[in-house]
C-alpha cells in the first residue's frame, strides 16, 4: 500500500462521511481511497462548487467537510469557497495534490501555504511516510476541535512511497460511528 491509500483509508475512519470534488492525478488515489473506506463521493464540475458544497454540508451538521481537489489550479479553483468557509470558521479538510520538491520547474508549482494563510485557512502538509497518518490526525483534529478549515498538502513524492505502517491504527471517531456531530452555534 502506498501514502495516498493509507491516508483515504484513514480519513475514512476519522470521520469522512462524503467528499465533494473534482479529480485529477494528484488527488485520484486519496481520493478513491476515502471512497473504499466508506465515505460517499460527490463529483462537482468545478472545485469552486465542490468547495461550497463541502462548506455547506459541514454546516448543516453533516459532520467534517472534506473537498477534494487536484494540485494547482484545482486549489486555486476552489479558492473563493475555501475562503468562504475558513472565514466562516467551517470544519472543513481540504485534500489536495502537492507538486514533489523535486519538480521545481512545474507548472503546478505554487505556494499552497501561503495561499492557505492569504485566505484564512490552516496550512498542513502530510511530510512523510512515516508522519502521514499523525499529520492527517492534526489536520482533522484542527478542523473539528478548533472549527478550522484545514489545507492539507499531499505531495505527489510522498503519496507514491510506501506505506508500512499499519493500517488500521486510527481510532473511529465519534461521528464517524452514527452519532450525529453537532456544530456549535454562536449566539448572536
Amino acid at each position: 500500500m502506498n501514502v495516498a491509500r493509507a491516508v483515504g483509508r484513514a480519513l475514512a475512519r476519522l470521520g469522512a462521511r462524503t467528499v465533494f470534488g473534482v479529480a485529477g492525478s494528484g488527488n485520484f488515489e486519496v481520493t478513491n481511497a476515502v471512497v473504499e473506506g466508506g465515505a460517499r463521493y460527490v463529483a462537482a464540475r468545478h472545485e469552486g462548487g465542490a468547495a461550497t458544497m463541502a462548506d455547506a454540508y459541514a454546516r448543516v451538521g453533516g459532520g467534517l467537510g472534506v473537498v477534494s481537489v487536484h494540485q494547482g489550479p484545482g486549489l486555486t479553483n476552489a479558492l473563493t469557497g475555501v475562503t468562504e468557509a475558513a472565514k466562516s470558521r467551517t470544519p472543513l479538510l481540504v485534500l489536495t495534490g502537492e507538486v514533489a520538491a523535486a519538480a521545481v520547474r512545474s507548472n503546478f508549482r505554487i505556494d499552497q501555504a501561503a495561499l492557505a494563510l492569504a485566505v484564512g485557512a490552516v496550512p498542513e502538509r502530510i511530510h512523510s511516510p512515516q508522519t502521514a497518518l499523525s499529520d492527517l490526525a492534526r489536520a482533522c483534529r484542527t478542523a473539528v476541535a478548533a472549527r478550522r478549515t484545514v489545507l492539507l498538502g499531499l505531495p505527489l513524492d510522498v503519496q507514491s512511497a510506501p506505506y508500512t505502517g499499519p493500517d488500521a491504527c486510527v481510532p473511529r471517531a465519534p461521528h464517524a460511528t452514527g452519532t450525529a456531530w453537532q456544530p456549535t452555534v454562536p449566539q448572536l
